[in-house]
């Protein structure tokens, strides 16, 4: 029971944080959201990010909040992860790279009443980071240089509660509430003059989750599964000050809105699954139609994800099993540079220690590259390391006499 307060008493630390980290120092976050969350973490970061259609009793999947109908109906589960991610950017000869990290995950989910189980969490959506600095030839100065420097930090977190209700025999429905929320800064310095745009945004949002859970026999199951969500426009309060050193007023004032939003998503689902091996597949879309940008070579397109994922589980299958998992999978980027876009590939592993009192100590490795990317195109790649530890803490325990 200590566990849980502590980690109750601990909920605003890591939420602050959440909202002041980046997890990226890529050159493309400074479009749109910024670079997107995929929602890897906890036990299933090997799966190359499938996760619809499963389930289990001592594992939160944020992926499908259907899923909790399976958490074991007398015990605690909590759930805390971090990420580190290493970056390698190129372009046209010219590398950079940087190292990134940050919590990755938090959730405390139950069984509140029979059939009836919920959790609380909160995770990033996405993140901001990037410096980049431009020389321009001055015109007529005789080969004279001005330099440029770019800079963007921030991101989009998230928080909310889950629920999920077990209908029947197999069939789950859930839903995650949450609050989105954070601040996107961008600044422009040239000479002793700057310009800095901010962003605060936030929206209230549901997505819901269905899965059903076929079992053939006492130890081999199919699971189906589904997830929406609908596109919903964040509230945003933007400002521009402008200010320089060499003299003159500072500037403040508010800026043009462009509808920024959530894109709206649906996601399909299915898993194998017996004692010692598990197969699943994921397939979602993300549509992106209703997002604008105030800049008129930045569009964004709807996307497609296909995802593949297996686990074996070595040893004692109901004692401190060991598990490794491996996945892949593939999607096109949200984001279109002049007209320019690429497809982005992942391939991860991982390992699940199971400890005692039903404890599971988690670590995955994601390595994410570019393919059919133009010409010209900055290429980026990236090696991401996940660290993550679930508890299991009885609700109560009988004293036998």
């Amino acid at each position: 029971m200590k566990k849980i307060l502590f980690c109750l008493l601990a909920f605003y630390t890591p939420a602050h944080l959440l909202m002041a980290q980046n997890t990226t120092n890529s050159p493309t976050s400074m479009f749109g959201l910024g670079e997107l969350s995929t929602g890897e973490g906890g036990q299933y970061a090997g799966l190359g990010g499938a996760g619809i259609a499963l389930r289990g009793n001592n594992f939160l999947n944020s992926a499908n909040p259907a899923s909790l109908t399976e958490l074991s109906e007398q015990r605690f589960q909590i759930d805390a992860g971090i990420m580190g991610s290493y970056q390698n950017y190129s372009q046209r000869g010219a590398n950079n790279h940087s190292v990134t990290g940050n919590l990755n995950n938090l959730s405390i989910g139950c069984r509140i009443i029979p059939r009836w189980y919920g959790a609380i969490f909160m995770a990033p959506v996405s993140s901001v980071g990037y410096a980049i600095t431009l020389d321009e030839e001055v015109a007529g100065s005789n080969g004279s240089t001005v330099s440029s420097l770019f800079q963007g930090e921030g991101g989009l977190s998230k928080m909310g509660i889950s629920t999920a209700y077990l209908f029947g025999k197999g069939f789950s429905i859930g839903t995650n509430l949450s609050y989105v929320t954070g601040t996107i800064t961008q600044t422009e310095t040239q000479g002793s003059a700057s310009e800095e745009t901010s962003s605060y945004k936030h929206t209230f949002y549901a997505d819901f989750g269905v899965q059903y859970k076929w079992a053939i026999d006492r130890d081999r199951s199919f699971v189906a599964g589904a997830v929406y969500g609908y596109s919903q426009d964040f509230k945003q309060e933007n400002s521009l000050y402008v200010s320089s050193s060499s003299g003159g007023d500072d500037i403040a004032k508010d800026l043009k809105r462009y509808r920024q939003c959530l894109p709206q998503f649906f996601g399909l689902g299915v898993s194998y699954n017996n004692l010692r091996w598990m197969a699943t597949i994921d397939y979602k879309y993300v549509d992106w139609s209703r997002m604008q940008s105030s800049q008129s070579n930045i569009s964004f397109e709807n996307q497609h994800r296909l995802s593949l994922g297996g686990r074996y589980t070595l040893g004692n299958v109901y004692r401190n099993p060991v598990s490794l998992l491996l996945g892949t999978g593939i999607n096109n980027s949200y984001i279109v540079i002049q007209k320019k876009k690429a497809t982005e590939y992942y391939m991860s592993t991982g390992l699940n220690l199971g400890l005692r009192n039903n404890n599971v100590l988690s670590i995955g490795l994601k390595y994410k590259g570019q393919m059919k990317v133009p010409a010209g195109m900055q290429r980026e790649n990236s090696l991401s390391l996940f660290l993550n530890i679930t508890f299991s803490e009885r609700t109560y325990r009988a004293r036998i006499q």
